[in-house]
């Protein structure tokens, strides 16, 4: 059985009222994700590296902030009042955007530099919002909270692929990082506007764990990396194999300051559940598929048919999939088994990325769109699920640096999924191709390949649902 945390705030029907600039955050974050989708592959495109890794290591730059500095900007909400952290992560946010609008052709270290700039405003804003839910909902409002949290992300998104590709097309990448400057700043000024003053949950910085966020960075950015050095250069290269060596002393460094410090970044005995464990297994065996479909459809659709368009349609409907996902199959976690309801979820995503075994060269945008839609569906319906379980038994005083260690774990599946996925297509249709096959013929084999394994990890991933310990007692399940 586990516990929500208990809401020491009970403030009546305003917690909806205060909710909504932090909504209105959280909806801009998202459109600007969704919006600047295709900008990686574009970018790549655009500098001649299309036929390299550049879009793995694009879209991991942006991870290695939004990921790792999850824990680190999310413990910084608990110590600072929430309107300075939600201005800060705004404003972090509209800086990478505008760098890299303004980055100079070809110059790709500070490309990656700026879409790491991005990653930490992202990193910034998602706890915020999820620690409002954790301490200002009721506490059996909570899980409603998640699911509107998740809908929001995924609603916000639906258009902004569709758009983004739009844009690309006609008038070039830039000017979608510009058009997410002006989100961002109509953002920031309603929030500054709306969110009230508070005063820090702790002493404000004093004792803040410095060298312990510096190690937490260092490991999850290298863990990170592991995937994409082994698919690039072989698993036993020096690259790779150096890559391991420096994850594995910084894992050890980390956890050897986080036992010593008094208010550690990452919470041991909070992340030894198996609540918490469990759901993250989960997430990396599943979750990732999301983004990875997402990039390698793109870039399909680039090889076989050139048509930006035709992918940011299909992802705008894995977004509509999510947003009906973490709406109709969430919530019923709150009076079904999570275990349960999660492991039906994966069941379409099993689906979806199946059906990516039978795309060809014309394949039509009815069924890109199917394969994303099933994806997208029952990853939002696990968001809201995984979610509620990792985060039980939390406290206020913790509540941004807890919600913002899971996130970090919820967004290193993206990326993860990304380095592994991503790779295993592009490098599998480059090798193919070397081989003497034409192109379209590569894609497709390639892309078949990928979908076979990504079906074997969903599956995995409906096995370790199962293990999720059971919350409800018989009476509870049947009320």
């Amino acid at each position: 059985m586990y516990t929500i945390m208990k809401n020491e705030v009970s403030n009546g029907g305003n917690y909806i009222k205060g909710f909504i600039p932090f909504a209105i955050a959280a909806a801009v974050l998202s459109l600007c994700g969704g919006f600047t989708a295709a900008v990686p592959a574009s970018i790549a495109e655009s500098w001649g590296m299309g036929d390299s890794n550049a879009t793995t290591w694009i879209t991991l730059a942006f991870a290695f902030g939004s990921a790792g500095m999850a824990p680190i900007m999310g413990k910084l909400g608990d110590v600072l009042c929430r309107r300075v952290a939600i201005l800060i992560g705004i404003a972090i946010m509209a800086l990478g955007e505008l760098l890299i609008g303004i980055c100079p052709d070809g110059l790709f270290s500070l490309l990656l530099l700026s879409r790491f700039i991005l990653g930490c405003g992202a990193a910034t804003i998602a706890p915020v919002v999820i620690s409002y839910i954790l301490t200002e909902f009721p506490q059996d409002k909570i899980g409603k909270g998640f699911a509107i949290y998740m809908f929001i992300a995924s609603a916000m998104v639906i258009f902004g692929p569709t758009l983004g590709g739009i844009v690309i097309k006609f008038y070039g990448w830039r000017l979608v990082m510009y058009l997410c400057v002006a989100f961002l700043a109509v953002a920031f000024i309603l929030c500054m506007v709306m969110v009230k003053k508070s005063g820090p949950n702790q002493n404000g910085l004093a004792g803040f764990d410095v060298m312990g966020s510096v190690l937490v960075l260092i490991f999850f950015s290298l863990f990170l990396s592991i995937p994409s050095f082994g698919q690039s250069n072989g698993w036993m290269s020096k690259e790779t194999l150096i890559c391991v060596g420096a994850a594995l002393v910084a894992l050890v460094l980390m956890v050897l300051r986080e036992k010593k410090a008094e208010n550690p970044i990452l919470n041991g005995k909070f992340m030894a559940r198996k609540e918490f464990i469990l759901p993250v297994i989960a997430l990396f065996l599943t979750q990732g598929l999301m983004q990875s479909c997402m990039t390698n459809i793109i870039v399909f659709v680039q090889n076989t048919q050139n048509d930006p368009t035709l992918s940011g349609i299909a992802t705008s409907v894995m977004y509509v999939g999510m947003a009906i996902g973490s709406i109709a199959i969430g919530p019923m976690a709150d009076k079904k088994e999570p275990r349960i309801v999660a492991a039906a979820a994966l069941v379409f995503v099993a689906v979806g990325a199946a059906i990516q075994m039978f795309f060809t060269g014309t394949t039509s945008l009815a069924i890109f769109s199917l394969s994303l839609f099933l994806i997208g569906l029952g990853l939002g319906g696990n968001a809201t699920i995984f979610m509620k379980v990792a985060l039980s038994g939390l406290d206020a005083a913790s509540a941004g640096a807890g919600s913002g260690t899971y996130n970090m774990f919820r967004d290193m599946s993206a990326p993860f999924g990304v380095a592994v996925f991503v790779p295993m297509f592009t490098s599998g249709m480059q090798q193919r191709m070397t081989g003497g096959m034409e192109l379209v013929s590569a894609a497709v084999t390639s892309i078949h390949r990928t979908a076979l394994v990504q079906v074997i990890c969903v599956v995995i991933g409906i096995v370790v649902c199962f293990m999720i310990p059971k919350i409800y007692s018989k009476e509870e399940t049947h009320a």
